[in-house]
């Protein structure tokens, strides 16, 4: 096989044809962290990945439907679930074969496939449906022909009535498919959509329950998946905007917010809840810690093809990986730094004090997650390295408010940066430097 390289990105079918062509890395797709495989489905386009989708595992799905099936209108707002994209899963799921779509159906939460159905199916029991269609008065001939040129089918005491008229085909050849060897857990499914149905037409104001009903769904599936991503590490829009809005209201105090307390508690119960053989892979880069030669090898690839960035590229391990003793070379890009003083404390902290250092990583980490997920950019989500840009260019003018002369010695900032969690200094920043480093704004570097 003819090698990759960064002046040969080969085109997204190309790319699958490489991986499908060799068993080796066919096998190693299981293997991938899901942040990795997402990547590579969004390369290939979705509509596309079926053989890719065939062979992720369960663990693989669950994540992949957590980061895919849940979107933001824009840059910091709150995310909400996609009804037409769990109708392009269904139909992706379904080129793996029917037994292989049922067996994902019946690992899927009860209370996600529920809000996947109801969102593209409106389940009515037909009796209750006959006594609305005679009760209807003057509005009979619009509802019975409103009826009858919808796409329907009919199932033991239900009508199932089409949402999605895109999405019916494929909605309703899964439901039967979970029908023949799963019955009742179809039959819970079809009730549950009913029940919230049955009070869109119970009456007046019934508008407004069954959309009350689905937000309460959405809400406890929302809630499901905010646990799980929170144990990665994420930070949901809501938490960023608010502690956004503290660094917005110049609340610079030596303490630490309780959202922030919050976050790291619940990151460390994760983290001690975790079993110890099952240690999550890295979600980024070549570095594996569990990896074996072939997925190693698979992921080299994805990195020659652009999909994913080699792991010194990335924003926090790139500071890292910078922030040990000067050598030949550095000293140009340290010029262009966007925060010296920060970044120099940072460097004689991981040579000092390597627990502490480790621990202003895991910070800035958090900084970073909060702009991407509740901070804007040009109308866009900010990207890694300009929410990253934006974060120590605040930090380091919070770190630069503990003193008042303009030059501050390394052993001076060092101790403060030991002393000072670097969310801390991040709000502290914010209310001194005010908006020239405002942190919904990243700036790009020069």
């Amino acid at each position: 096989m003819t090698s990759l390289s960064r002046n040969h990105v080969p085109s997204s079918s190309a790319l699958l044809m490489r991986i499908l062509e060799r068993p080796e890395l066919v096998s190693a797709v299981r293997e991938l962290p899901a942040p990795v495989l997402s990547k590579l489905i969004d390369r290939i386009g979705l509509e596309d990945a079926g053989e890719l989708v065939a062979l992720a595992s369960t663990a693989q799905l669950e994540r992949l439907f957590d980061d895919d099936l849940w979107k933001a209108a824009s840059a910091g707002d709150d995310e909400t679930f996609r009804p037409d994209r769990f109708a392009l899963w269904l139909n992706v799921m379904g080129e793996g074969g029917e037994e292989f779509l049922v067996q994902r159906l019946t690992e899927l939460p009860q209370d996600l496939l529920a809000l996947a159905i109801h969102r593209l199916v409106l389940v009515l029991d037909m009796d209750l449906l006959a006594e609305q269609v005679a009760g209807a008065g003057d509005e009979i001939d619009g509802l019975e022909r409103a009826l009858e040129n919808s796409s329907f089918e009919e199932w033991e005491e239900f009508r199932l009535i089409a949402r999605d008229v895109n999405a019916w085909d494929d909605v309703w050849s899964a439901l039967l498919s979970l029908d023949r060897d799963h019955h009742h857990r179809l039959r819970a499914l079809l009730e549950q959509c009913c029940a919230m149905s049955t009070e869109y037409i119970g009456g007046l104001g019934g508008l407004y329950q069954v959309l009350t009903s689905d937000e309460m769904l959405e809400s406890d599936v929302a809630a499901g998946r905010e646990d799980r991503r929170a144990a990665e590490g994420f930070i949901t829009p809501a938490d960023a905007r608010g502690f956004l809005e503290l660094a917005r209201r110049g609340e610079a105090t030596a303490e630490r917010d309780p959202i922030t307390r919050a976050y790291f508690r619940q990151l460390g119960q994760a983290s001690v809840e975790k079993p110890a053989e099952s240690p999550a892979p890295a979600a980024h880069g070549s570095k594996l810690a569990t990896a074996g030669a072939d997925v190693n090898q698979l992921v080299q690839l994805l990195e020659a093809a652009e999909v994913v960035s080699p792991a010194s590229a990335q924003p926090l391990a790139a500071l890292t990986a910078g922030a040990g003793k000067s050598k030949k070379g550095k000293a140009k890009s340290a010029a262009k730094r966007t925060a010296p003083l920060f970044e120099g404390a940072m460097s004689e902290l991981r040579e000092t004090d390597a627990g502490v250092f480790s621990e202003r990583v895991e910070e800035l980490g958090y900084l970073v997650n909060v702009l991407m997920a509740g901070g804007d950019h040009e109308g866009r989500r900010p990207r890694p390295l300009e929410a990253l840009e934006t974060v120590l260019k605040t930090c380091e003018a919070g770190l630069r408010s503990q003193f008042k002369a303009k030059t501050v010695r390394r052993e001076q900032a060092l101790s403060v940066l030991q002393q000072t969690p670097a969310d801390v200094l991040f709000r502290q920043g914010f209310a001194h430097a005010g908006s020239s480093a405002t942190p919904q704004q990243p700036e790009r570097s020069r």
